[in-house]
């Protein structure tokens, strides 16, 4: 029989407090707001998970605007409101707008064939425009070729980074289901670049940017440029520590990830699609309409805590990033952090149910507990996840390193696992709770990956 080792687990992740906030349904718009959403983030803080800038608005009215940690380790400059933060695949809510302001003046139209852009892509008589948005096309992820690490490290136009999956069998036939692939969005900017007659970045800062007055956001078009205010990114390591994110020319993300933002002008964005400013009433219910598996264009359309929302987040190298928008209560909550830590990812809920004065829980992370390194010898081994994991029949090592175990996804990619209690660990690279699961005499048999819902991985030989 196996047994879990569920108390530990509640040792690690306490309710301070379970409050109902006497304001049902409204919004905090007292100064009690900014104590409680940072008492919110500490345990994040102090983590080494978190540091960035954070904005809560509701109908037109700012209620937070506020920064966290330091832009700069090395030299201890902190963050501001204003600090700029590259927002990976949040990116891809700009590139979609793009796509729908060239149907609106007549360039094209989201059921056009791709083979009209690119007359010799294979199978690109099949897949669209709404393929390439949703991501129904069937085209591989770049990102998961063995290449891409090596190639993101140099600067890439927009043919090269298509070269690299052109060629690439389908994975599925275009419509027939919904599979996240960066190369979508890489595309995309071929097709906006190639019909506008104008680079993806000047495009954008012609069309969005500068029309919104979105002064501190733009496309990394050359790595080399010096952005004044941009923020490092970093990455933890070890048990509590951070290390420099690795090197990434952002060229190599064009249209899919390679914008830099601040929480202030994304209210801006997010002010633009509740007025109308850029898009008209049709394209937008377009890009907001469920197409795939809760897929809009450019956006993830659905329902938290029981509200209407669209949001979308984003995670590269360095930064993290999250935009929800809550469409009846015409508020949105912006994350955005230069730690690659999903931290904006896991504190999206907490944060929703302090803006709406909802029931919500702390975390509380012992930092003092110790595991002996006996104990830790026991998990040493293989292990082998679902075909409902991120990655199917994923297979990770868990090992040994100075003392501490780490999670192996490959020999570049690795991470410290933090014990948190018996059994217990934090895997801070994914912001994760790893459960360690034992039979009757006490051998470790699997753990539970624990993300918005548990996925199990068993021990192999």
């Amino acid at each position: 029989m196996i047994r879990k080792f569920a108390a530990a687990a509640l040792a690690v992740f306490s309710i301070l407090a379970c409050r109902k906030n006497p304001e049902q349904r409204g919004v905090r718009e007292s100064p009690g707001l900014t104590a409680e959403v940072d008492a919110y983030l500490q345990p994040f803080l102090d983590a080494g998970g978190f540091s960035g800038a954070v904005l809560m608005a509701r109908g037109g009215r700012v209620l937070l605007d506020k920064a966290y940690g330091l832009a700069s380790q090395e030299f201890g400059v902190p963050n501001t409101p204003r600090t700029k933060f590259q927002i990976a695949s949040l990116s891809k809510t700009f590139t979609a707008a793009a796509i729908m302001i060239l149907q609106e003046n007549g360039k094209l139209s989201v059921r056009d064939r791709l083979t009209r852009f690119i007359p010799d892509y294979p199978a690109g008589d099949k897949i669209t425009i709404h393929h390439l948005l949703t991501h129904t096309s069937g085209i591989p992820n770049v990102n998961d070729f063995p290449e891409y690490d090596r190639e993101a490290r140099f600067p890439h136009i927009v043919p090269q980074i298509i070269a690299m999956f052109k060629d690439k069998p389908l994975r599925f036939p275009p419509g027939d289901r919904y599979e996240y692939s960066n190369s979508n969005y890489n595309l995309l900017a071929f097709v906006i670049e190639k019909v506008s007659g104008s680079s993806y970045g000047d495009f954008l800062e012609k069309n969005i940017f500068g029309p919104l007055g979105m002064k501190d956001s733009a496309h990394r078009a050359s790595d080399g440029v010096i952005v004044p205010g941009l923020a490092t990114g970093y990455a933890p390591s070890g048990a509590w520590g951070l290390e420099k994110a690795p090197c990434l020319d952002w060229t190599i993300k064009t249209g899919n990830g390679s914008l830099y933002s601040t929480v202030d002008d994304l209210y801006k964005w997010d002010r633009a699609l509740h007025d109308g400013k850029i898009l008209n009433r049709l394209s937008l219910d377009a890009m907001f309409t469920d197409h795939a598996g809760g897929m809009g264009y450019g956006w993830f359309v659905g329902k938290r805590s029981g509200r209407r929302t669209v949001r979308f987040n984003g995670r590269s190298p360095g930064y993290t990033s999250y935009l929800e928008r809550y469409i009846d209560d015409d508020a949105c909550i912006i994350i955005l952090s230069n730690n690659y830590a999903p931290v904006p990812h896991a504190a999206i809920d907490g944060l929703r149910a302090i803006l709406f004065g909802e029931p919500h829980t702390t975390l509380v992370m012992d930092k003092g507990f110790k595991a002996d390194e006996a104990s830790l010898k026991t998990i040493e081994g293989r292990y082998k996840f679902g075909l409902n994991f991120y990655r199917p029949d994923a297979v990770v090592e868990i090992r040994m390193e100075d003392g501490a175990l780490e999670i192996v996804w490959s020999e570049t990619y690795k991470s410290a696992l933090r014990p948190l209690a018996k059994g217990v660990f934090l895997d801070r690279l994914f912001w994760t709770t790893i459960l360690f699961q034992a039979d009757t005499e006490g051998k470790v048999t699997g753990f539970i990956w624990r993300d918005t819902k548990d996925y199990p991985a068993v021990r192999i030989k």
